[in-house]
């Protein structure tokens, strides 16, 4: 009795260590061949991460992999802030430790940016959910111009239990970058690659059957005297 009281706690313990969601994955392209040997290249990725709560309590994390440009490449010297770390050619990290957290690394382009995306989903208090946002900077460190209502993104997602929430605009033919033309490039397409059961489910599976296990033997001792 003692021993499955133990084995309780164990389970109990292991469910309470792990309750941090791991929320899903996607798959994000952006069609970029109007900005091959655009003037207002190299262009930078350039992604923000907002936390919710407004106190960075790093309850959050955006995973950016697997880039690939279509004939383009990354061109290194990444810049980070906040809770931010890593390179388009290893792969980032961005937590929410502070306010805004922010990533930036120029790429010369090809036909097609395209990388993984993962994130967690944690809701924050005070109904916020913290955001994920994506724009695509010129050489001068500008935006490029997109239909985005306020402050020409590409892609925000906001973070939550309830599923992530995706909003994507394309570029705005109507604006030119900082040189040269408008470019055309539009919204990007996003596609859930998976859905990753929740560390506290995993948790509980692993408690129930190592519960099992020291019951089963339990058993085994009991019968053999």
């Amino acid at each position: 009795m003692i021993s499955i009281l133990k084995s309780t706690i164990v389970v109990c313990a292991l469910s309470v260590l792990c309750q941090t969601a791991l929320g899903d994955v996607f798959d994000i392209s952006l069609d970029t061949a109007s900005l091959v040997g655009h003037p207002a290249g190299p262009f930078y990725v350039y992604v923000e991460f907002t936390d919710g709560s407004g106190v960075g309590d790093a309850n959050n994390t955006a995973t950016l992999s697997n880039f690939t440009f279509g004939g383009g490449s990354a061109l290194g010297n990444p810049l980070v802030f906040g809770g931010a770390a890593g390179s388009l050619e290893a792969g980032v990290s961005i937590t929410d430790t502070s306010f805004v957290s922010v990533f930036g690394e120029q790429f010369a382009p090809g036909l097609q940016l395209s990388f993984t995306l993962g994130l967690t989903s944690n809701d924050d208090s005070g109904g916020t959910p913290d955001g994920v946002t994506l724009f695509l900077l010129d050489n001068s460190g500008v935006p490029i111009p997109t239909l985005a209502p306020a402050g020409d993104y590409f892609l925000t997602a906001g973070l939550g239990s309830g599923g992530t929430v995706f909003v994507e605009y394309g570029s705005d033919p109507s604006r030119a970058p900082s040189s040269g033309d408008p470019v055309s490039v539009p919204a990007p397409t996003i596609t859930p690659e998976s859905s990753v059961p929740e560390p506290s489910t995993l948790c509980l599976l692993g408690g129930a059957v190592f519960a099992m296990a020291v019951l089963k033997n339990r058993f085994r001792r009991s019968s053999a005297r």
